[in-house]
């Protein structure tokens, strides 16, 4: 996905995190196992959240190898949930529809990237599509009324963060106790409906430049091509009605061994970005990490 949905390591036992990288690593390996190679590339810190969410089950820890950024090095990984599985079908799914929708937007050298990278994936995302074909189905049909509110140059920020929370209130299938799924449902609704804003105010001075569809340019009347104090007030608002929401649902929520991970995650790693997305300073930062490390954060 986005990168927003992250822990606030500073903030983290050292047995937290140990067992935020032994599920990093799993999901990777569930990647590689389900979809191929070339779908480990796509494992984050979004899904790695996900699968934690959807997991009901105490999984079983291996050791292993064969790690594609440090294939020396023997790592701790969770393995035996069929919720780390269900996650990384989906990270594949959206991955590729993330991929697809870049060829809209980007300019000419972006699109190449992205049309290279689609193929790379492909094989991976007809087997996820296979394994997962009810969840593929809700993301396709989501994207398509996301696609149709951009064409009417949608200025409602519900409209268009409501699609998109939509296709990750959808993982929730996978969850067969219908009170557990229900309260997952809400969750991921609104973790999607943050990502979807978060990702509109990290972009807008970009999307206006490149004039791409952007939901905020539709809704504020921005003269001088920024965000007013105004505006990013009325931003805010939304997004803590989501936050306020999502933590409520977390309550009633038994997440087992990955309760204070997920807590770090959503109550402080979350609002951690945010802030800085709101400020400005999010895309400098995150530009300076890939340049500094490429995944050695985890």
């Amino acid at each position: 996905m986005y990168g927003y949905v992250r822990p606030l390591k500073g903030e983290m036992k050292v047995r937290e995190y140990q067992q935020f990288r032994a599920a990093y690593c799993g999901l990777c390996h569930c990647l590689k196992d389900r979809c191929g190679l070339a779908a480990r590339f796509v494992v984050n810190f979004d899904s790695t959240c996900m699968a934690m969410l959807l997991s009901t089950s105490e999984c079983f820890e291996t050791s292993c190898r064969g790690c594609v950024a440090r294939p020396l090095c023997k790592k701790d990984a969770y393995r035996g949930d069929a919720a780390f599985d269900a996650a990384a079908d989906y990270s594949v799914i959206l991955a590729y529809f993330k991929l697809k929708d870049s060829l809209q937007d980007d300019h000419f050298f972006a699109r190449m990237r992205s049309r290279i990278l689609m193929l790379l994936l492909h094989g991976a995302y007809k087997k996820a599509k296979q394994n997962a074909a009810a969840f593929h189905a809700a993301a396709d049909e989501n994207l398509r009324a996301l696609a149709e509110l951009e064409k009417n140059h949608c200025a409602s920020m519900d409209a268009a963060a409501d699609c998109f929370a939509r296709i990750l209130a959808a993982a929730s299938a996978v969850e067969n106790n219908p009170q557990r799924r229900r309260i997952l449902e809400q969750i991921l609704y609104h973790i999607g409906r943050i990502v979807y804003i978060l990702d509109a105010v990290d972009d807008f001075e970009s999307d206006q430049k490149n004039q791409n569809y952007n939901v905020l340019c539709y809704r504020f009347d921005c003269a001088d091509g920024k965000l007013s104090e105004a505006h990013k007030k009325e931003i805010a608002l939304t997004l803590e009605l989501s936050e306020s929401r999502l933590y409520t649902a977390f309550e009633l929520l038994d997440t087992g061994i990955w309760t204070s991970i997920l807590r770090n995650i959503l109550f402080e790693g979350l609002p951690a970005v945010s802030a800085l997305v709101m400020c400005g300073q999010w895309r400098n930062l995150r530009k300076k990490q890939r340049e500094r490390m490429n995944g050695a954060d985890i």
